[in-house]
């Protein structure tokens, strides 16, 4: 088997590899300068063991006589360089041809200098004429086939010395059998380095592969010596033997060509299954460029698309497998991108193809230059399989380049939804998350958190005085001032208004922090230069502490806010929270009592809002809200309640009354004939509930609801406290059956990623952009870019807050699957949901534009 032509080796064709970067000493790249070297080395090794060999005592054959043996010994080599066949890995590939012939008979019957001779010349001139390689390609393999020969002879004379054609012994043959094996192990490990300084390190890899075609030496070692035993009985059975040996080689020459017809199937099925495992645009470039060239066989990939300055993008994978990006200038060349890009024709010439493309909203061309020379020229068929495999790419680059534009629109308008606009400081949301993560980290750590708010006194007054856009810029300035005191020690943000709020981390020193907190109020107080005045302003500072004056986000911003309120109205600039000062801690203690007591009496009720298909008016479902009527105080609102059951460990036992009444109530409206869905909000602790799994299957099966009727609703957030322990009970509530919905979708700051890999069956836009998407740009655009993004990760979107007749109408046009909101109905008590649906659910929808909002009402 030779080994001097692995389809990676050393050089392309005319067009592209080494052979193109072989120039003056000058021009010459390093990748190339190794290989150079490394050829010389192979040569001066080869020529030492040739004299090593021709030295005297070292046992030779007798020449069979005159020189038409030798001129018949060269033939063969020179020939056999013509019958090839690739066996291929991945983008290299094994050449087997049937050189072991007349090398078997040259250890036999020559001595080591002619047989090295005319192993590296004949060879050498059966590349250049029957392969067409030249330069340092062909000049590397020569010096491959002088090693080669050399390592053979050698190896052949210390095991085997007298053995000759016509004496040829068990010894002779494993001499032969050592020669040709190791003489193509050597011939591996030396292609292998020069793929590995050329074109791929990684080839090193691929080593054990390569050697697992040894087996090919020893069938034909093994033809051959059957082939000169035959032959010292009768010169003519070696004529048959030939004859045998080559319908073999043709017939496994077939079968290869049958086999890579199959494998290109593979491979087309292979490219478009790992097209949809890769989402970057960038690294989808690189896969695209990086397979096109292993299918088709190509030393080099290109992407080109014209850019709107008129230049063209040109994105190219050649040798290692890294996409570069250049720039090239107009026009571009004729014989490849003018007739793909103007007329949107492929081309196809002996060396390369283009095939145009549509992506990124562009038309591009995609070309493959440079054919492996294991493969045939480029020819109609792999131009078939050039288009097949381009239409599969186009597809994917604009699926990945549309996720990338949504997914920066929504990160933009997340971001917006997280910082206040005039500061740029996080807002209030954005800061009692950063209080939460502090906190845990806190908890872990044994120390402590401290947030301080401040309110600018007066402001109202200078905004009166000197107008807004002042006033604007005394915010901007203080809210710079506060933030560059604090780098690097803590977070600032803006809750609105005039109100600021700092978070600091603290070893626990109530003296430090109030003396950190008279700092900034100090900052605050340096004049600010207003043209044409100079507007200073003074601060009610409040501080409360972790874990001293509470251990959770939410308390700690309240009693903050009590402090900061206590020190506006004595005029004292700062207070720190005092307990008695908090007129709100007793009521909040008491409310908690009663709502443990009205869970235990199953006080709670469950409201549901209609939820419908905007295109069809058809009712799907609704979503199950608790209610609480409290004897002495009336309704409870749930932004009240539900924290108060969440800080006071009722959480679950409120989640899985609720759970229970929706799930009873939906069970009768699938008895009555309305086999509708209900969604049911989780909190974030709840997905903290090893248990809640084989709960949520227990009431299903108690109640009698198909798993896939319940949709239970989770805010980004949620899955954020605890990605791990989040994502297990997620998992798990799938694998009942259950769906799992993405509740006020957009105003959270979660990965889209992150997202991407959970079993979500649905997405609900927060009804802060629902309720003005049809009046404002800005908020129709979040809309739009929601629906699109989750209908291209296969979601559900559901729009909640749709008050008027216009937002349904839009909400409808733009795709959007579900809606729910005051415009189709409140909250029903369940006796009267199941009337609304019945009486007046289809014809509501279709009417609603001309009924009055107190009906819908």
């Amino acid at each position: 088997m030779d080994r001097s032509q692995l389809g990676r080796t050393v050089v392309g064709g005319p067009q592209l590899g080494l052979g193109r970067l072989v120039g003056s000493a000058m021009g010459l790249s390093r990748p190339a300068a190794r290989v150079g070297v490394l050829t010389a080395g192979m040569a001066v090794v080869a020529a030492g063991l040739t004299a090593v060999l021709a030295r005297p005592g070292v046992a030779a054959p007798s020449r069979p006589g005159g020189g038409w043996w030798l001129l018949a010994l060269g033939a063969l080599f020179a020939l056999t360089e013509g019958f090839t066949v690739y066996v291929r890995v991945r983008r290299g590939a094994h050449a087997i041809n049937l050189s072991e012939f007349p090398m078997v008979l040259g250890l036999l019957a020559f001595d080591p200098v002619t047989v090295i001779l005319a192993r590296a010349l004949a060879g050498g001139l059966g590349l250049r004429v029957l392969r067409r390689q030249r330069g340092a390609k062909l000049a590397f393999n020569v010096a491959l086939l002088a090693v080669q020969a050399s390592v053979a002879v050698l190896v052949f004379r210390a095991l085997a010395p007298h053995a000759t054609a016509d004496g040829l012994d068990p010894r002779g043959w494993l001499g032969a059998y050592a020669a040709m094996v190791l003489a193509d192990v050597v011939a591996a490990v030396l292609l292998t380095a020069v793929i590995a300084m050329h074109d791929d390190p990684g080839e090193w890899r691929r080593l054990p592969a390569t050697l697992r075609s040894v087996w090919m030496v020893v069938v034909t070692t093994t033809i051959a010596l059957v082939s000169y035993a035959a032959a010292s009985q009768d010169r003519w059975s070696l004529a048959l033997v030939a004859v045998v040996a080559v319908v073999l080689f043709l017939a496994y020459r077939a079968y290869d060509r049958l086999g890579q017809g199959n494998a290109e199937v593979r491979q087309l099925y292979a490219f478009t299954s790992a097209l949809d495992g890769v989402r970057s645009v960038d690294d989808l470039l690189t896969m695209v460029l990086g397979r096109l060239r292993d299918v088709l066989r190509a030393e080099n990939a290109e992407l080109v698309i014209p850019g709107g300055d008129g230049v063209l993008r040109h994105h190219a994978l050649r040798g290692p497998a890294t996409a570069t990006v250049t720039e090239l200038g107009w026009p571009a060349d004729d014989a490849w991108l003018g007739p793909a890009l103007t007329a949107a024709e492929p081309v196809l010439t002996e060396h390369g193809m283009a095939v145009p493309i549509a992506s990124f909203g562009e038309r591009g061309v995609l070309v493959v230059t440079g054919g492996m020379p294991d493969s045939e020229p480029f020819g109609p068929d792999r131009l078939t399989l050039f288009q097949a495999l381009a239409n599969h790419a186009s597809a994917a680059l604009g699926r990945a380049h549309l996720v990338d534009r949504l997914r920066s629109e929504v990160e933009e308008k997340r971001h917006l939804s997280l910082h206040d606009p005039l500061s740029g400081l996080p807002n209030r949301r954005y800061f009692q998350q950063l209080l939460d993560e502090a906190l845990t980290a806190a908890r872990g750590s044994g120390g402590g958190v401290a947030v301080i708010l401040l309110d600018l006194d007066r402001f109202s007054e200078i905004n009166d005085a000197l107008g807004h856009d002042t006033g604007d810029g005394l915010l901007r300035e203080v809210g710079d001032r506060l933030r560059a005191h604090v780098a690097g020690r803590g977070v600032v943000a803006r809750f609105g208004g005039d109100e600021f709020a700092v978070l600091l981390p603290t070893p626990g020193d109530a003296e430090a922090v109030v003396a950190a907190a008279a700092e900034l109020g100090t900052v605050v107080e340096r004049g600010v230069r207003m043209d044409p005045v100079t507007v200073s302003a003074r601060a009610s500072i409040g501080v409360a502490l972790a874990p001293q004056h509470g251990d959770d986000a939410q308390t700690l911003i309240r009693r903050a806010d009590v402090a900061m309120y206590a020190a506006k109205g004595n005029h004292s600039g700062l207070r720190v929270y005092d307990p008695s000062a908090d007129r709100h801690s007793a009521e909040r203690l008491a409310l908690i009592t009663d709502l443990r007591a009205a869970i235990e009496r199953r006080d709670l009720v469950v409201a549901f809002q209609p939820k419908v298909e905007p295109r069809t008016g058809r009712v799907i479902g609704a979503e199950a809200l608790a209610r609480w009527h409290h004897p002495e105080l009336g309704a409870i609102p749930p932004d009240v309640f539900v924290p108060l059951a969440e800080h006071s460990g009722l959480i679950r036992p409120l989640t899985l009354h609720v759970l229970e009444l929706a799930l009873r109530r939906r069970a009768g409206w699938a008895r009555s004939g309305y086999d509708l869905d209900v969604a049911v909000n989780l909190s974030p602790n709840s997905l903290l509930d090893a248990e809640l799994p084989e709960t949520v299957a227990l009431l299903l099966a108690q109640t009698g609801n198909p798993p896939h009727r319940l949709t239970l609703e989770i805010t980004e957030g949620t899955i954020l406290a605890d990605p791990a322990g989040s994502t297990a009970t997620i998992e798990r509530l799938h694998a009942l059956g259950v769906k799992l919905s993405i509740d006020d979708f957009g105003t959270g700051y979660s990965s889209l990623g992150r997202l991407r890999q959970l079993p979500i069956h649905e997405v609900k836009i927060d009804k802060s952009f629902v309720q003005r998407s049809a009046t404002d740009h800005r908020d129709r655009a979040v809309v739009r870019s929601a629906v699109q993004l989750g209908h291209a990760l296969d979601l559900q979107v559901v729009a909640e807050g749709v008050e008027d007749q216009e937002t349904y109408a839009y909400l409808a046009t733009e795709g959007c699957d579900v809606v729910q909101g005051y415009l189709l109905s409140r909250p029903l008590p369940p006796d009267q949901f199941l009337d609304w649906v019945i009486n007046y659910g289809t014809s509501l929808i279709l009417s609603a534009g001309q009924e009055s909002n107190d009906r819908l009402a």
